[in-house]
């Protein structure tokens, strides 16, 4: 050791002191080339990255694991609800006026539709055929066939139901909207729709017999009796017009009225319905113009009450005509008059019975609407035709005594 350009000896060379806590300086490295250096910083990159996707990879599964946690979670509460909702959907159409509902209940089917159960209306449905799952409403004449038409309210055989009860029972549409939970304009929709339908599907029955066919199954009272004729009159609102006012004005029933011609054959099914014709018009000319004149043969009888004088038509047919006698001049019926009277009277009681099966159909009870009156004629005929597909009045000639109003 030096000091002052002379050497110490090493006795005489001062102490150095080292602070505590510091540390010896270490030798620097000799500094690295650039390839060296560029090396070195891709692989803490590449390490970096590797280290990057592993914690993303570990994140996508947890958040995977989670959202599947969620999505069961939101998947068993939404089959919860939906099992909760199809209960009280059961529950609530349970409480609808349905169909389905009343179906083991032959009282309230006969009392709502004039059929004998549930099955006679699902025999009459499949009888309407394939064309009643896809009826055109009013509302959708003007859609196009390639655009999907509304949904149902109703099944179609629900359709049918509530048609029937509007006809059997004479509910109003109001009344038929509340029970079924559709609004009035849709009810009045249905109820066009399907008595057009069934007045088109009805009308393909033929309702006249042969000949042959009378005489197989004719009572023996009756004899040559090939149907028995009567007529009946629909209420109808006042028109507007004064000219439709006076022609519709019924004398005997003292209101407008429709008038329309029935044909029934000696067992007690509807053979002839004529059109409606204006309230004011006779028996005497309703039978001329409703065509069942037309239809009879020589030899045939026709059985009908006293306003229908229609003998002389008949006798250039060759047809009789059987009609309770008229006093004319006389003071009284002779004893036989008043035993034909009797007897003639005696032999309309299952006829009368027929008429009154149609008046069990208390849409007629009062006057039909305005937007009825256009389909009055088709309404009249369906009520008609439908009283053939209840029991028959006579069986094996003899006359079954039931009451067949149940409203």
């Amino acid at each position: 050791v030096q000091a002052n350009g002379r050497l110490l000896r090493k006795d005489e060379a001062p102490s150095v002191r080292v602070p505590c806590g510091s540390e010896p300086k270490k030798k620097r490295k000799p500094p690295k080339d650039r390839s060296s250096i560029i090396n070195d910083e891709e692989e803490t990159e590449s390490g970096r990255d590797e280290d990057e996707a592993y914690s993303t990879q570990d994140a996508c599964v947890q958040t995977e694991k989670m959202v599947s946690d969620e999505q069961r979670a939101l998947l068993n509460k939404v089959e919860s609800l939906q099992s909760v909702l199809k209960e009280k959907d059961q529950q609530l159409t349970k409480l609808k006026f349905r169909l389905m509902n009343i179906r083991d209940d032959g009282t309230q089917i006969m009392f709502y539709t004039g059929f004998q159960s549930y099955q006679a209306i699902e025999a009459f449905y499949h009888f309407l055929g394939p064309a009643a799952e896809c009826l055109c409403y009013s509302s959708d004449k003007t859609v196009s066939s390639k655009k999907k038409r509304r949904d149902r309210s109703l099944s179609p055989i629900e359709e049918l139901f509530m048609t029937l009860i509007r006809l059997r029972v004479g509910l109003m549409e109001q009344d038929l909207a509340y029970r079924f939970g559709v609004s009035q304009s849709t009810v009045s929709r249905i109820i066009i729709t399907w008595i057009n339908f069934l007045y088109l599907e009805l009308k393909k029955i033929p309702l006249w017999p042969p000949k042959e066919i009378i005489q197989v199954n004719m009572p023996k009272a009756y004899q040559r009796t090939r149907v028995i004729i009567d007529a009946t009159e629909v209420y109808i609102d006042q028109p507007r017009l004064p000219d439709i006012q006076h022609m519709t004005f019924s004398n005997y029933k003292n209101s407008n009225t429709f008038k329309g011609l029935i044909g029934i054959s000696p067992d007690g099914v509807i053979t002839f319905i004529s059109s409606l014709y204006p309230g004011s018009i006779s028996d005497k000319e309703l039978t001329r113009q409703s065509g069942i004149l037309d239809l009879l043969e020589s030899g045939d009888s026709v059985m009908a009450d006293r306003g229908f004088d229609i003998e002389d038509e008949l006798i250039l047919r060759g047809v009789h005509l059987n009609i309770p006698p008229f006093l004319r001049n006389k003071k009284q019926f002779s004893e036989k008059e008043l035993v034909g009277t009797r007897r003639i009277a005696s032999l309309r009681i299952h006829v009368e019975r027929a008429m009154e099966r149609i008046k069990n159909y208390h849409i007629f009870d009062r006057s039909l609407p305005v937007q009825l009156t256009d389909i009055a004629d088709r309404l009249f005929f369906v009520c008609c035709v439908l009283t053939n597909f209840q029991e028959p009045l006579m069986i094996n000639n003899i006359i079954i005594i039931k009451n067949d109003n149940l409203i």
